[in-house]
């Protein structure tokens, strides 16, 4: 049986070297909802583009994520810092992941929540964040909204999307998509890393992504029966408004009554 990885080696090395660290507009977007005197979480946190930013102003933040080589890499950055950071960095899913508190904050940026697809694993996520969050803290998660995502061209033959180097090492990233439920907004991907030194191919590593497009007003049918309310909806990380703009993304700001 083919294997394929989810957020492998290669696929960790490649987005390390394309965007080892938030851009500054995003990060300052996520940190202006935080202080000092709050216990923070960022699950999906990935290789630490957010995570080592907060703990860099002195802020406490814990985070998980599935991948055991992005967290090798989220570890390996936060052990560069000058002070020995105290927080919780666990491989786990949502539902395997109990710490022995709850949150102010918790956010998950950059549409990672989009890639939790199918309604039952939504709501069990959504209640999950919720039992992890504080009376009155606030959760911020970046969604991926539908534009035209039925005009997307299913394949079986890979075309490459981009590629990154470091040095004498280039890594390749192709893609396919494979189909598309129109019904849930889910698109089903294949992405496939190639690595190549000194313009010689060595190995590759193939994974499933697959994403969930949300319908402008979708998401808060998943807040019913929860005690979270949507406080604001955002179009960009400068905090217009979202007012039926036609964007890619919208960022719901929400606390728990």
């Amino acid at each position: 049986m083919k294997k394929y990885h989810f957020y492998g080696k290669l696929c960790s090395w490649f987005y390390e070297i394309e965007k080892p660290f938030s851009n500054e507009r995003e990060c300052q977007f996520y940190l202006s909802f935080a202080d000092e005197k709050m216990n923070i979480l960022e699950p999906m946190c990935g290789t630490g583009r957010f995570l080592v930013r907060f703990i860099e102003k002195g802020l406490s933040i814990d985070g998980f994520d599935l991948s055991k080589e992005m967290l090798e890499i989220c570890k390996s950055k936060i052990e560069k810092l000058p002070a020995n950071a105290s927080n919780i960095l666990q491989c786990s899913n949502f539902k395997n992941f109990l710490p022995n508190k709850k949150y102010d904050y918790i956010f998950i940026p950059s549409g990672s929540f989009s890639l939790i697809i199918g309604n039952n694993n939504i709501i069990e996520s959504i209640n999950i964040l919720e039992g992890l969050c504080k009376q009155n803290g606030r959760i911020l998660l970046e969604l991926l909204i539908n534009n035209d995502l039925e005009k997307n061209v299913i394949s079986d033959v890979y075309s490459q999307n981009r590629s990154v180097k470091q040095g004498h090492v280039e890594i390749v990233l192709l893609h396919k998509t494979t189909a598309i439920d129109e019904k849930d907004s889910i698109e089903y991907s294949m992405f496939k890393y190639e690595l190549y030194e000194n313009g010689k191919y060595v190995r590759e590593e193939e994974e499933a992504f697959n994403v969930k497009y949300y319908m402008p007003n979708e998401f808060e049918k998943y807040l019913e029966n929860t005690s979270l309310k949507i406080e604001n909806k955002y179009a960009n990380h400068e905090k217009e408004k979202y007012i039926n703009q036609s964007i890619e993304r919208i960022i719901y700001e929400i606390t728990k009554e």
